[in-house]
């Protein structure tokens, strides 16, 4: 257990360590998350997470409490936010390597599964994300470990103790991402259940003992929350409109119909899940491949693939049905497919079929594409002059260099019979690739996202004025609110025209009013003129300011963009 705990974090600290520390806040979701988290840290009472000064809803604190107390050690700061990612990102890549060598896996195939884990490309994005899902990922990793060994188990403590880590891992989970949290360990071990038909499970004492420690860590923060100001009205917006609201439609005021913002469609993650994968896709679909038939084995070893399967598909699918959509939402079901990818894995090392071969031969040959594709990146980038010409060709040379020679190592591997060694040089490649990919295109996308630096300007052009937010979304709410706590109200258009709210605003505020407005698509940059030599791009229009403006309720008075990144107008009075 030892050897899987260290080789998997060493092996997978770079990619982390890029990822946590080497930019700055990212849309979607980062300014909001951080500001939030800057909040709490401010909070004499932190029941409830706020932006904004406003209860946030949406999440219970665990992340918060989290990313606060690490920037109170550590400064406010991007990277003291998302320290605590590489704690949920090494719980999550340790517990799926035990998870897998407790199914029957060998010591490395145990060790590419936590790699799997950690590198997929969605799953990786979730480990370096300022938001809840990390935590939610190694909540339900530690819950699936613990599923297993409960199920597994004679009756007693040791049954007892597997289930208590299954109930320590869903009380994480839950704590931070409300009902998800259950959800990853319950499908999978009811799924398994039914499928076996071992109903007797259900009336084991051991698999409930641990509710007891549920209702230890989640009972204090639903009683405070009941306790607190609205508390009925926030609980029923946590768990009816924020969680059964997002898998389903309800009658939800406008503010909380979360089926609004991403839609789904059916088939969506099934359709998506290779790029979810990547670049583990064609391994993945070997090992189910190998699961159509090993699940239908008897005893444990067809047991473990059968958890392996419960572990991913059952979630899948329920995503599948539900209202909205979001690609880091099916990060749980990912870590099955390690699971599954580990039993595969284990199985051909001696004697592999021609779909062990091909596939693992071609996921050597995709990690050189996917290099190149993050050279031909920064290629552009250079041509646009967003980075120096020779960072972009080094940057590149190695990346392709580095896929390249860790496929000859690969293939030899693979030509010796060692399947594993060859996904071990597969990911060694992947992973420097990736590596100085991100070091060297990171700098200009935190050039693209500086919302810290919009927010200060607009704040020095407003200091002295009363500022409004027009139907502004939580990114411009949380950018103007963290770091320069500027002052604003926030206006909503409701059923009147935006021209009547902005119109009715600004004359109740006629010497100083200024209101600020989102504007669609993206700022033009260095990115765009290059690319505006070989097509002709059309100016981005100003949408709702623009037409207040043709209306002749308010002029806009300045603009404010990012390259390539957020466009918006200050309006005033208008102009007589």
């Amino acid at each position: 257990m030892r050897r899987i705990a260290a080789f998997a974090v060493l092996a997978l600290a770079p990619l982390w360590l890029v990822g946590v520390f080497g930019r700055g806040l990212w849309t979607p979701d980062e300014p909001r998350e951080a500001d939030i988290t800057w909040r709490m840290g401010q909070q004499s009472d932190r029941t409830l997470p706020q932006l904004a000064g406003t209860p946030f809803l949406e999440k219970p604190p665990l992340t918060y409490w989290m990313s606060a107390g690490a920037q109170g050690l550590f400064g406010d700061s991007a990277p003291a936010a998302r320290a605590p990612n590489l704690v949920y990102a090494a719980i999550t890549a340790i517990a799926i390597g035990a998870l897998a060598q407790a199914l029957g896996a060998d010591v490395l195939a145990a060790i590419i599964a936590a790699l799997i884990a950690g590198s997929a490309i969605t799953a990786w994005r979730v480990s370096i994300w300022l938001a809840p899902d990390a935590c939610l990922l190694a909540g339900s990793a530690l819950a699936l470990l613990g599923a297993w060994r409960g199920y597994q188990a004679p009756a007693g403590a040791r049954k007892a103790l597997g289930y208590l880590l299954m109930h320590a891992g869903a009380a994480i989970g839950f704590m931070a991402k409300s009902g998800p949290g259950w959800l990853v360990p319950a499908l999978a071990l009811l799924t398994l259940i039914v499928w076996e038909r071992r109903w007797s499970e259900l009336r084991r004492w051991e698999l409930y003992a641990g509710l007891v420690l549920q209702a230890l860590v989640i009972g204090p923060w639903l009683l405070a929350v009941a306790r607190s100001a609205h508390g009925a009205d926030a609980l029923r917006t946590l768990f009816w409109h924020n969680l059964v609201g997002r898998f389903t439609h309800i009658a939800s005021p406008a503010g909380l119909d979360y089926t609004t913002g991403h839609h789904n469609a059916p088939g969506k993650y099934l359709l998506e899940l290779p790029l979810y994968l990547l670049p583990w896709t064609l391994v993945v679909a070997a090992a189910l491949w190998r699961a159509w038939t090993r699940v239908r084995d008897p005893g444990v070893s067809g047991s473990a693939w059968r958890f392996a399967v419960a572990a991913s598909l059952p979630f899948l699918v329920l995503l599948s049905l539900a209202a909205t959509a979001r690609d880091v939402y099916v990060a749980p079901a990912l870590l099955g497919f390690a699971l599954l990818t580990a039993l595969w894995v284990h199985e051909v090392q001696q004697q592999p079929g021609r779909i062990d071969q091909l596939a693992t031969s071609l996921t050597a040959t995709l990690v050189v594409v996917l290099a190149w594709i993050i050279a031909g990146a920064l290629a552009l980038l250079g041509a646009a002059g967003s980075i120096s010409p020779a960072i972009c060709i080094v940057g590149a040379l190695l990346s392709v260099a580095a896929a390249h020679s860790m496929r000859r190592r690969a293939v030899e591997a693979q030509r010796e019979g060692d399947l594993q060694g060859s996904l071990s040089w597969t990911y060694t490649g992947f992973a420097c690739a990736l590596c100085v990919g991100c070091i060297v295109a990171f700098p200009v996308i935190d050039r693209w996202q500086n919302l810290s630096g919009l927010a200060r300007r607009i704040h020095a052009d407003c200091a002295q004025r009363s500022l409004a937010l027009l139907d502004p979304d939580e990114t411009t709410i949380a950018m103007l609110d963290r770091g320069v706590g500027a002052s604003f109200t926030v206006v909503r258009s409701g059923g009147l025209s935006p021209a009547a709210t902005v119109s009715t605003w600004l004359h109740a505020h006629a010497r100083d009013g200024r209101v600020l407005v989102l504007l669609p698509g993206h700022a033009s940059g260095n990115l765009t003129r290059l690319l505006g030599r070989y097509r002709t791009l059309a100016p981005e229009p100003d949408g709702v300011a623009g037409s207040i403006e043709s209306s002749g309720a308010a002029a806009i008075v300045r603009r404010y963009e990012l390259p390539q990144g957020r466009r918006y107008a200050l309006l005033g009075p208008p102009t007589q």
